[in-house]
């Protein structure tokens, strides 16, 4: 039987023939050799198979399934799967050429750490960058202040992270190559971080394949969103190294910028069914555990807006409805649940449920233009029906300094 390899990579693919080959060539492009991508086809109808079988690398491994999802196909991989390392790519996103190398480095070097993460590209952004601040600003507009990731620091990823290095000698040979010798690695416990959302990103996550029979293997309750899950699992029970040097690049288009042929399971038609997801896992991880916390509270209705909107944009006003009705409050970032609320009333069809959404929106954009902070909405709101703004509130809503 062959000689097992260093790292198996899995990726899951549906009707991505028009991305596909970016995705392997950027496997086939990595500095370290030693590994195998297991592409698992799961059902494509668009050519996909047949240019997989024009693949002649004796690394890459075809299976093929039945329609299930990308969590049934994952799951097929991990089974398939014999490396000392698991990673995990997307069929239309590409690594950089020193992911493997960089990432494999430091699990060689840190034996007790079961996996470690990096940043990436996302609209020309490093997203592990924007997410951080945001969350703050999000927490802010919610009105939680006490909140620990508003708790001031010199570095937004010590917001999140409780410690971080230079990168030491394991990977000084690849971040002077990319020009970034004084790159850093971020550790910590940052599961409870992850009320608030992502804090990672499956693609540039590799992980020690014994880490599974802690975490198992994806729920397939969903087909979107477990992935938030899967990764959650993993910072409940296992301290997160983050290396700060992007790694990958997530697309949201095919080459040219041209739209995808099968679209994005968060975007698009999905997003609503991906939210109606992402709370279930909130739930399960986070709030079903502690339904008394205040904050786990509040962010919980901030989910439910985001579903309930979602769903008025898909056309689903009775279910917006539902939603809606549960995120209502004055806080800055949850007043627009009563209008969006009304707006859900008053549509007597799905398709006049996404028209009103587009026309409350527009509205909406037109009245940020006007006050400029959105978080100055419901400070204008309390003003108006209180008569005086929270005390402390303007020190509060001082800017998120930027990450250094």
């Amino acid at each position: 039987m062959p000689t097992a390899p260093k790292v198996s990579i899995i990726l899951p693919t549906y009707n991505r023939a028009d991305v596909l080959s970016r995705a392997v060539d950027s496997v086939r492009r990595q500095t370290c050799l030693d590994w195998e991508l297991i592409v698992v086809d799961d059902g494509s109808t668009d050519g996909t198979a047949a240019w997989l079988a024009t693949l002649r690398d004796e690394r890459i491994h075809v299976l093929q399934q039945a329609n299930a999802g990308v969590y049934h196909a994952r799951n097929a991989g991990l089974r398939a799967a014999r490396g000392e390392y698991i990673a995990f790519l997307d069929s239309d996103d590409e690594w950089y050429p020193h992911f493997l190398a960089l990432t494999t480095a430091f699990l060689d070097a840190h034996a007790q750490q079961m996996f470690v993460t990096t940043e990436f590209h996302n609209h020309g952004q490093v997203f592990d960058r924007v997410v951080v601040p945001a969350m703050a600003r999000q927490a802010r507009a919610l009105g939680l202040y006490g909140a620990a990731i508003l708790q001031p620091r010199d570095d937004d990823y010590l917001r999140v992270y409780s410690r971080r290095e230079p990168v030491g000698a394991w990977g000084q040979r690849v971040v002077h190559r990319l020009g970034m010798p004084a790159a850093r690695v971020y550790h910590g416990s940052i599961f409870t971080h992850m009320r608030w959302g992502y804090l990672n990103w499956l693609p540039v996550t590799l992980l020690r394949r014994e880490a599974l029979a802690t975490v198992g293997e994806f729920s397939t309750a969903t087909r979107s969103a477990a992935d938030f899950r899967f990764l959650a699992l993993l910072c409940q029970h296992f301290p997160a190294a983050m290396i700060a040097v992007p790694s990958a690049c997530k697309h949201e288009n095919a080459a040219g910028g041209r739209k995808l042929q099968c679209d994005h399971l968060a975007s698009g038609a999905g997003a609503h069914r991906f939210e109606v997801n992402k709370l279930k896992y909130f739930d399960e991880l986070f709030h079903a555990k502690a339904p008394h916390d205040p904050e786990l509270q509040v962010i919980r209705q901030h989910h439910e807006l985001w579903v309930g909107r979602t769903a008025l944009a898909a056309g689903l006003p009775d279910v917006a409805r539902r939603h809606l009705a549960k995120a209502m409050s004055w806080r800055p970032a949850l007043w627009d649940a009563l209008p969006l609320w009304l707006l859900a009333c008053l549509a007597p069809t799905a398709s006049s449920g996404a028209a009103v959404l587009r026309t409350w929106e527009t509205l909406l954009r037109v009245w940020l233009r006007v006050i400029g902070d959105p978080a100055a909405i419901g400070v204008y709101l309390r003003r108006l029906f209180t008569g005086a703004a929270r005390p402390g509130e303007a020190a509060r809503r001082q800017p998120v300094r930027p990450a250094s």
